[in-house]
């Protein structure tokens, strides 16, 4: 399952990210992080453009703690609702997802 995680912003914990990683690849996904790809080094219509483009990719989206507090974050979610991609807002979520789609 490839998880894209949305939210990230300069206030988020590095520290929390580190750990939501080490657990999601325990869980055997695959992680996606924009922030990883240099995006914020485009423009930001390029930058939307390409995160768009990983969340069609991606099967599930992951809504970091303060999503609502980035534009980017509340864009990344209406275009993953409008393409019926699975929503995910703790590690329990996906947890819950993965025991579904293995049943």
């Amino acid at each position: 399952m490839t998880i894209y995680l949305s939210g990230i912003h300069y206030e988020t914990d590095a520290n929390f990210i580190q750990s939501l990683k080490r657990q999601l690849l325990n869980l055997g996904c695959t992680i996606v992080i924009p922030e990883e790809k240099a995006l914020n080094k485009l423009g930001w219509s390029e930058s939307i453009t390409h995160r768009l483009g990983l969340i069609l990719k991606s099967d599930t989206i992951y809504m970091l703690p303060k999503w609502k507090e980035s534009t980017t974050a509340r864009i990344e979610l209406t275009a993953a609702m409008n393409e019926n991609k699975h929503l995910c807002f703790s590690i329990d979520d996906i947890k819950n997802l993965i025991t579904t789609l293995d049943g």
